[in-house]
């Protein structure tokens, strides 16, 4: 047995380090040398837990795979990962590794976890909580996660985190502790990540060892009630990622079936994942079977939902896919490229100060609802522009091929309204929870491009969205509200395609008209657009 240093943000006397696609031998000091810095924050003082200064229980066992192991915990910590500055998307999460309330898994369910998420832009805390019954039963694991996500909000300024873009993520019983405060209203949390959790207290469905070791031999039915918790999810649950296997001997499937089916019943928006096969324990990619493929799904619903940008990771990097992507670069000086300015946009049913030009930049104060559209028409074209939301939660876009007839109405009328045509649709990532805090669904609009025929005809790229009709985009590329965006638009023959700071992402063919107005969208919040160039086609 070795006891390490898990405090000084190195493992001493390592001879394995975990990597994210699996395990690397390495020598002790290599460990020491590769091994990511984290910073690490007591929970409490001594005199908060009753310890004096000297009192230390805590066990470490080194076991093989890097499946690090931790008992007697008495001084609960949070040891944090930050990204690289470039890369901080303002999101945090506290890790909560499993291990039946008895000790935790420390490595493969903690600090290798939290390495991945700040190589894709997360701020990490790997929650060391107490466990292993007796004094530490219910309530105390919460108490310690609790006071870990306020460390984590309190630092929110000095680290760059939006304190309201906050995940717990939790394995095995940790994802029971991770799902509790998931479903408790003083954590506030803003969305969860359960890794084959134990959910429910019940008999026959839950991990006895679990259940023994945080309710005690002989809990009350109501304890039993409380502590199961797809019981505890409501409309206010935040949402979720679950993660399963089919054959998981240790914690049932129905653990996350019955939290997803609580979901459903509540409208709480998230996706089940379920393998048919990995059994328990898989942790973070420990080979080529479809189970451990589970991170590049979770990466993928953060990165639709905002938590995460579509940036490339070295986690996962063949050869064949480390070759240079194709871009659409676009050069100012080749010929045919002009400026649309001022002048070649008219007021359709916008108010006079809806729109106004400052400097070459378009300022928009997206109400009432309304457009801007190109004095005359245009049929094969490359447009680039360039937008800006100025608040969480921006709403608008640009039109392409926008019919006469609809123009003409809302000309007519001078009240608010969009017209006919093909939309490129423009949505800061806060969208998507502002129509979730409404207890609306969220499934039939992207925030990184989607393409979609408004009353007029086209057959949409894909990935489509549920009901078939948009184009959504196949990567999730653009930036946050305060960040400026590129959107590149080909409309040649009846074919529109978009590519968003730089790569294609989605479109549609077959469009009906394939000719008429360009239009900007005013749709209820502040957003600015730049560079506005046109390159007509024969």
């Amino acid at each position: 047995m070795l006891i390490h240093d898990l405090t000084r943000g190195v493992c001493l006397g390592c001879s394995l380090l975990f990597s994210a696609f699996g395990m690397v031998s390495v020598g002790a000091e290599d460990a020491v040398k590769a091994s990511p810095a984290f910073e690490t924050f007591s929970l409490w003082t001594d005199d908060e837990l009753g310890n004096t200064e000297a009192d230390s229980t805590e066990i470490f066992e080194a076991r093989p795979v890097a499946n690090g192991w931790i008992t007697k915990i008495n001084r609960p910590n949070l040891a944090v990962y930050r990204p690289a500055a470039e890369s901080n998307t303002g999101t945090g999460i506290v890790i909560c590794p499993g291990g039946g309330y008895g000790g935790l898994s420390i490595e493969k369910e903690g600090h290798a976890v939290a390495q991945w998420m700040a190589q894709n832009g997360v701020t990490a805390g790997v929650l060391k909580y107490r466990c292993s019954g007796g004094a530490n039963q219910h309530p105390v694991p919460l108490t310690d996660a609790r006071r870990a996500i306020a460390i984590m909000r309190d630092h929110a300024a000095e680290w760059n985190l939006d304190p309201n873009r906050m995940g717990i993520l939790g394995f095995s019983a940790g994802g029971h502790l991770a799902a509790t405060v998931a479903t408790d209203a003083e954590a506030d949390i803003n969305y969860a990540v359960l890794v084959y959790p134990v959910i429910s207290m019940a008999d026959g469905v839950t991990h006895s060892g679990s259940r023994n070791n945080l309710l005690g031999k002989s809990p009350s039915e109501e304890l039993v009630r409380e502590m199961s918790r797809d019981e505890q999810v409501d409309k206010t649950t935040c949402p979720t990622f679950l993660v399963h296997a089919g054959d998981d001997k240790a914690v049932p499937v129905e653990n996350s079936l019955r939290y997803y089916s609580a979901m459903q019943r509540h409208g709480v928006p998230g996706e089940l994942h379920v393998y048919d096969r990995g059994g328990h324990g898989f942790g973070m990619y420990r080979g080529d079977r479809p189970v451990d493929s589970w991170p590049d799904a979770c990466r993928a619903w953060m990165q639709i939902n905002g938590w995460m940008k579509a940036t490339p990771s070295n986690d996962n990097v063949s050869d064949s896919a480390s070759t240079e992507e194709v871009r659409a670069v676009m050069d100012d000086t080749q010929p045919g490229w002009r400026s649309l300015t001022e002048e070649d946009f008219v007021h359709v049913n916008s108010a006079e100060d809806t729109w106004n030009w400052v400097d070459g930049v378009l300022h928009c104060t997206g109400k009432p609802v309304s457009v801007l559209r190109t004095a005359k028409q245009v049929k094969n074209f490359e447009l680039v522009v360039e937008w800006m939301h100025e608040k969480p939660a921006g709403n608008s876009g640009c039109f392409v091929w926008t019919t006469p007839e609809s123009i003409e109405k809302l000309t007519q009328a001078g009240k608010p309204g969009l017209p006919d045509g093909i939309e490129v649709q423009i949505l800061d990532h806060g969208y998507t929870d502002m129509v979730r805090s409404r207890g609306k669904d969220t499934s039939w609009f992207g925030t990184n491009g989607d393409v979609f025929p408004v009353r007029v005809k086209m057959t949409p790229f894909p990935p489509l969205s549920p009901d078939g009709s948009r184009s959504f985009p196949r990567k999730h590329l653009a930036n946050g509200h305060g960040e400026w965006n590129q959107y590149y638009v080909r409309a040649i023959n009846g074919e529109v395609r978009l590519w968003v700071n730089g790569e294609e992402v989605s479109g549609g063919t077959g469009v009906e008209p394939a000719e008429g107005y360009l239009c900007l969208e005013s749709e209820g919040s502040p957003i600015q657009f730049r560079k506005l160039r046109i390159r007509e086609l024969p």
